[in-house]
């Protein structure tokens, strides 16, 4: 995980597990993974606010559809109940017709052929007739002398003249003879019926043969058949579309300890590489291997925990020049030791998580590494601020480039390097307990006199010296070996003139903005790489007056959980800046504008009007509350904008976009959409990695192209 990915909010400072600095203050210590992954995907108070505000309104909207589900059910229910009746009173009813018409057509038949057939036909359908209804019998017997044909539909034509007289009784008695012979009546029992009430519609009806899983009239049962129908169709179809559907692509978990896209057959080199991390109790020595497979190496065997004093030996040599460990938990004070004395030559050093490391680790680097000029402590929490002064005293003027993070850097420590290092090109500091006002303040020439105490050394430590003397010290954390060392000549304050890129991000302690204001008119106008994520003092009026005066050759910029800044001084900003930046031909590369939450549609229009040539990567992690998919369009090169009269914005002109972007960050951004990413990806052809942490709306269905690469799609399936 990148550590300029991680994400903290000025009020996460703990105090530390072990050591203390000299003033009696603690040191806090790196995170946990768990804390640096919920603060890189966004989970902050803010998010957890959100989302309790959606999940409320959630609720009431379920309780809401439920109800008038409820409602709509009972609507139908009852609408089928009607329709289905209807439709089998229609069926009975057409059928009866039916039949009526077929016996009228045979009779008229039977009257036209002569003979005495006719005439016994004749008298039969006659007989037939006159039988009354309790005479079942003869008139089964005298149909039998004709057709059994004949027979049916006499019977048929002697029901339909009864129901004609009375209709209500013969239903009764109809239901009555059935009940009492268990649901048969005189003809199901000749054909082998049972009388039954369908479960849908509650109507009585004769069944013939074995009942399915459900007793349903023929109405009913052709509505459920056809239901059913429908159903199966609509399966098939769902299928169909799934099966045309991409397939997802699998993700595997490398050596390197990361989640990556499998992008086909590895290479011979990253072959070679996992087998002597897999056996590297095995390997006595790398031989000739080129600078980035080892780097690649060394990360993989730091992710799986095994780099040790034992297995450092593989990566150290007289030949080094640049060293780079990227899990220093195991390394002792003996280690470093070996680092000192196997790597004289070494120009640039690197360790992260040097947590065992101390002071006097520190300033044997130092003093036994005398080409050393590039410093990267991470975890350090261990090293105190008085012995940060030390190492600076002893530098001097060869250390070029500074980079720490979790570890007692202070005002001491501040003092030290402006007043020595005056050759300081690169400066980071990150995480750091002790890091205050004050020592930001430093970066500016005193005008209080508070101020000057802090910054002009001769003065402060004589003063402390004439005090202990009389035996009037009064601070007790006065380390009097400083007053030794600095009983000669101390140079006065001057500003560090080479220093090009200046990071203070996500500090513990709050920056005012008359000081971020002071140190930049200071030194902003040789800046190239300013970050000063976490500063949310600093208003409007340090964006326009300061930044866009004194800030002109910043090229990488982070302004990220500067909520104190409005929207209206972004987009005032960039306006302002655009005609410049079209004139010198410069604009910023790298913008980190995550969790400015209050950023509008305007805001990333004007950005890409002043720098959208030039973007090479952009960060709108959590920008969410006012931005809309019309703002993001603005980076494939669509500005809109709502005309006078109208609420549906349109589009009002197409500018070049930002052509050159490779990385983007639209985590957290719910306005993200496919249809979105289409025109981005359209437009944007250098784009290589996109991080979609938390858009529901990026589904399978996104865009995508060879080397391009999605970072924390959920649909993508680990």
């Amino acid at each position: 995980m990148d550590p300029n990915d991680r994400a903290r909010g000025s009020g996460s400072s703990q105090r530390p597990r072990g050591g203390a600095n000299s003033r009696g203050t603690t040191i806090k210590g790196p995170h946990s993974a768990l804390t640096d992954y919920l603060q890189e995907i966004g989970v902050t108070e803010h998010f957890r606010e959100r989302r309790r505000r959606e999940e409320e309104e959630r609720a009431r909207a379920h309780a809401e559809q439920q109800a008038n589900a409820a409602r709509a059910l009972e609507t139908a229910n009852a609408a089928t109940t009607t329709n289905t009746t209807t439709a089998a009173e229609n069926e009975n009813e057409s059928a009866d017709a039916a039949l009526a018409a077929d016996i009228q057509e045979e009779e008229d038949e039977r009257l036209q052929v002569g003979g005495s057939g006719t005439s016994g036909a004749i008298q039969s359908t006659v007989e037939v007739e006159a039988a009354e209804p309790n005479e079942e019998t003869e008139a089964v017997a005298v149909s039998s002398k004709g057709k059994g044909k004949a027979k049916a539909k006499a019977k048929f034509k002697k029901g339909k003249g009864k129901k004609k007289k009375d209709s209500d009784d013969e239903d009764s008695d109809y239901k009555d003879e059935a009940n009492q012979r268990g649901g048969l009546n005189q003809s199901s029992a000749r054909k082998g019926g049972r009388m039954k009430e369908c479960e849908m519609c509650s109507k009585t009806f004769l069944l013939r043969g074995e009942p399915g899983a459900r007793i349903l009239c023929i109405a009913c049962r052709r509505s459920v058949d056809k239901a059913e129908t429908q159903k199966q169709a609509v399966t098939k179809r769902s299928r169909e579309a799934v099966a045309k559907q991409p397939k997802r692509r699998k993700m595997r978990k490398t050596e390197g300890g990361l989640l990556e896209f499998e992008p086909g057959l590895p290479s011979l080199q990253d072959l070679c590489v996992r087998t002597i991390a897999k056996h590297l109790d095995q390997v006595e020595s790398f031989g000739d291997i080129g600078n980035q497979s080892m780097n690649k190496l060394c990360r993989i065997i730091c992710k799986m925990r095994l780099l040790d004093e034992q297995t450092m030996s593989l990566f150290i040599g007289p030949e080094k020049t640049s060293l780079t460990l990227y899990d220093c938990t195991k390394i002792s004070a003996s280690g470093i030791q070996r680092i000192i004395d196997q790597c004289p030559n070494l120009e640039t050093l690197d360790m992260e998580y040097c947590g065992r490391m101390d002071g006097s680790s520190l300033l044997a680097l130092g003093r036994g590494l005398p080409k050393l000029t590039y410093l990267r402590l991470d975890g350090a929490f261990l090293i105190t601020d008085t012995a940060w002064a030390e190492l600076f005293r002893e530098m001097g003027t060869r250390l070029k480039g500074l980079k720490a993070a979790y570890t007692g850097f202070g005002p001491g420590a501040m003092r030290a390097l402006i007043t020595h290092c005056t050759n300081l090109e690169e400066l980071r500091l990150s995480e750091c307990a002790d890091f205050d006002n004050d020592c930001l303040a430093m970066l500016a020439a005193p005008i209080t006199d508070r101020e000057e105490m802090l910054q002009e050394p001769e003065r402060v430590l004589r003063l402390l010296a004439e005090r202990s003397r009389k035996g009037k010290m009064a601070n007790a954390n006065f380390d009097m070996h400083s007053v030794d060392t600095y009983t000669g000549k101390i140079p006065e304050w001057q500003p560090l003139s080479k220093l090009r890129k200046l990071e203070l991000p996500h500090p513990h302690k709050p920056m005012t903005n008359t000081t971020a204001k002071r140190a930049l008119r200071t030194i902003g106008s040789q800046l190239q790489v300013l970050d000063l994520a976490g500063f949310r003092d600093i208003g409007d009026d340090f964006l326009l007056e300061v930044l866009a005066e004194y800030g002109r050759n910043v090229t990488e910029l982070s302004l990220s959980e500067c909520t104190g800044i409005s929207p209206e001084a972004f987009v005032k900003f960039f306006a302002t800046g655009r005609d410049k930046a079209r004139a010198v031909g410069y604009g910023y590369t790298h913008l980190d504008l995550r969790r400015c939450y209050m950023l509008t549609d305007a805001v990333l229009q004007e950005l890409v009007q002043h720098s959208g040539a030039t973007l090479l990567a952009l960060n709108l992690n959590s920008v969410d509350d006012n931005l809309t998919s019309d703002g993001l369009l603005a980076l494939a090169g669509d500005i809109y904008h709502v005309p006078e009269g109208q609420e549906r914005p349109a589009l009002e002109r197409s500018i070049t976009g930002c052509t050159c972007l490779e990385e983007l960050d639209l985590s957290w951004v719910r306005c993200t959409t496919d249809a979105v990413l289409v025109q981005l990806i359209q437009k944007c052809k250098n784009l290589t990695r996109l991080k979609v942490y938390g858009c529901q709306n990026v589904t399978s269905f996104a865009p995508t192209r060879p080397g391009l690469t999605y970072v924390g799609r959920e649909c993508d399936s680990l």
